[in-house]
C-alpha cells in the first residue's frame, strides 16, 4: 500500500523523485520512486541512526551486493544503488501488489490453490538466490510481495553472500523471531536450508493467518523455535505435510527448493482438476487497484485502472507533477477549502511532534515528544508491527511502569538483546491518547541496537 510523504521524508534520492510511502522496518525505510524517464521503482534508504554505524553501513553493503547477484521472475532486480551515500541507499524493480502480510491481514488465510502458487514461487525465488550463492536470512510474510504473475522475494538486509559475508560479533543473532530457523534463532552458521525453515514458517501463516511459534518476548518466541514445536491447527491437509517438511528442527530433515517444488507440482496436479479452467491469480486487478488508488489519495495523479493497462496519467505523470512542484487542479483545491470550512473544528487532541531511541545495555528507549493543547494527555500506547511480536500496551502517565514520564515527553525500554548475542530489531506503531481516551494519529519507530 502506498502511504503519504511526511515532511520529515526526503523528496528527491539519488535520481530518483520520491512520491509515496511503501513501508519501513528495523533497518530502513522503502519509498515509492520515480525515475527522470518515469520508471517506478522501489527506494530502500537506510536509518539515519545507523548511517553513521561502520557494521551497519557494511551490512548495507553486503545486501545490495547480494541483490545485484540474484536475478530471476521471482526477486526483485536491483536498479541502482549507494552505498557509500550519507544517506545509503538501494532502488529494485517496483512490484506491484500488496506484501503477503498485508494480504493475510486484510483477508484472511490463502485457499489451497493460492497456498500452493504461493509455496511454487517462493521455492523458485530460493533456487534463483541460492544459485548466486545468497541466503537470504530474513525470510517473512512482509518480505514477499503479491504480484499478478506470481510472488516476489525482496529485502536482503541480512543475507549473507559466499564470499562476503558480514562483519559483526561472534554468535550475533539478527532477524525476525517468528521465521528464524532453529540454527539461525540458536546463533550458529546458517545454509540454505534455513531459508526453506523460513519458508514453512511463511506458509503456515498464509495458511492459518497465525505466526507458527506464536508472538511475544522475542526470547520467548526464539525458544519456540529451537525446540518447540510449530501452531499448525487450522493448515488444509493438502499442504500440511509441505509445511511439515519445511519446518523439520534438523536442516537434514527439510526439502531443498527443487525438491519442494517437485513435491508441489505433484499436490497441484492432485488438487487442481485437469479439466481446462480460468486460474485466478494470486492477487486480483482490484487488489492492484487499491495500491494505485491509495496513491492516487495522496495527490500524485496514479490512475486506478479496470485492467493491466495504466491510463495516461500514470508513473510518468505522477514525476512530472512532482518535478512542477506538486500542481492540484484548482477546482479540487477550492472543493477541498469549502469542505474543510464547513467542517466544525477538530477538539484539541495530543498531537506526537517527535522521536528518539537510545540505548542502554540490553535495553532500547523510545521517546516520545508530544504537544498537549487541550491540557489532558492522559497516557500512551504501542504495538508491534511489521513482524514485531510485541503485544499492544496503553500505559496511563499515573502509572508507567518502567517509563520515564516528564513534561512533554515519555520514554520507554525495550529489550532488544544488545550485546547478548541475541541481537535484534522492532518496530513500534505509538500514540499519545487524552483523559477522553481520544488518541493521537501514531507514529512508528524503529528500535535497534547501535553499539
Amino acid at each position: 500500500m502506498v502511504g503519504v510523504l511526511q515532511p520529515s521524508d526526503p523528496r528527491l534520492i539519488g535520481p530518483y523523485q520520491l512520491i509515496g510511502r511503501l513501508g519501513a522496518g528495523g533497518m530502513g525505510r522503502v519509498f515509492l520512486g520515480v525515475s527522470t524517464a518515469g520508471r517506478p521503482v522501489a527506494v530502500k534508504i537506510i536509518h539515519a541512526e545507523l548511517a553513521a554505524d561502520p557494521e551497519f553501513r557494511a551490512r548495507f553493503a553486503v545486501e545490495v551486493a547480494a541483490a545485484r547477484k540474484v536475478s530471476g521472475l521471482f526477486t526483485a532486480l536491483v536498479v541502482d544503488a549507494d552505498v557509500g551515500a550519507p544517506v545509503p541507499w538501494l532502488a529494485t524493480a517496483y512490484v506491484n501488489g500488496p506484501s503477503l502480510s498485508e494480504a493475510v491481514r486484510d483477508g484472511g488465510p490463502l485457499s489451497v490453490p493460492s497456498l500452493l502458487a504461493l509455496a511454487a514461487g517462493l521455492a523458485k525465488s530460493l533456487s534463483a538466490i541460492h544459485a548466486a550463492g545468497v541466503v537470504h536470512g530474513d525470510l517473512k510474510p512482509s518480505n514477499v510481495l503479491l504480484a499478478l504473475d506470481g510472488p516476489r522475494v525482496i529485502d536482503f538486509g541480512i543475507s549473507q553472500a559466499a564470499e562476503a559475508a558480514p562483519p559483526g560479533r561472534a554468535g550475533l543473532v539478527v532477524g525476525t523471531p517468528s521465521f528464524m530457523s532453529p540454527e539461525q534463532a540458536a546463533g550458529q552458521p546458517v545454509g540454505p536450508l534455513s531459508d526453506v525453515f523460513s519458508l514453512g514458517a511463511v506458509l503456515a501463516f498464509a495458511a492459518t493467518g497465525r505466526r507458527p511459534f506464536g508472538s511475544g518476548q522475542a526470547s520467548v518466541v526464539l525458544e519456540r523455535v529451537v525446540r518447540g514445536e510449530p501452531g499448525l491447527a487450522g493448515a488444509p491437509p493438502e499442504v500440511l505435510p509441505l509445511i511439515e517438511r519445511c519446518l523439520a528442527k534438523d536442516p537434514a530433515g527439510r526439502p531443498a527448493p527443487a525438491d519442494l517444488l517437485a513435491a508441489v507440482t505433484a499436490t497441484q496436479a492432485a488438487v487442481v482438476p485437469p479439466a481446462p479452467r480460468r486460474r485466478r491469480p494470486l492477487v486480483t486487478a482490484s487488489a492492484v487497484a487499491a495500491v494505485l488508488a491509495a496513491a492516487s489519495v495522496a495527490g500524485y495523479g496514479l490512475t486506478v485502472v479496470t485492467g493491466h493497462q495504466a491510463g495516461p496519467s500514470s508513473f510518468a505523470q505522477a514525476a512530472g507533477q512532482a518535478a512542477g512542484g506538486d500542481r492540484i487542479d484548482a477546482s479540487n483545491a477550492a472543493l477541498a477549502r469549502r469542505a474543510h470550512a464547513a467542517r466544525p473544528a477538530a477538539p484539541a487532541v495530543p498531537r506526537i511532534t517527535g522521536t528518539y531511541t537510545y540505548q542502554q545495555g540490553e535495553m532500547v528507549f523510545f521517546e516520545i515528544y508530544y504537544s498537549d493543547p487541550g491540557h489532558d494527555a492522559a497516557g500512551f500506547g504501542f504495538v508491534g508491527v511489521d513482524e514485531s511480536d510485541l503485544p499492544r500496551q496503553v500505559i496511563p502517565f499515573s502509572s508507567p511502569g518502567a517509563g520515564i514520564v516528564e513534561a512533554g515527553s515519555i520514554a520507554y525500554p525495550l529489550d532488544q538483546g544488545c550485546g547478548s548475542g541475541l541481537e535484534y530489531t522492532s518496530s513500534v506503531r505509538a500514540w499519545i491518547y487524552d483523559a477522553a481516551g481520544k488518541r493521537s494519529k501514531p507514529v512508528v519507530i524503529h528500535l535497534a541496537c547501535t553499539t
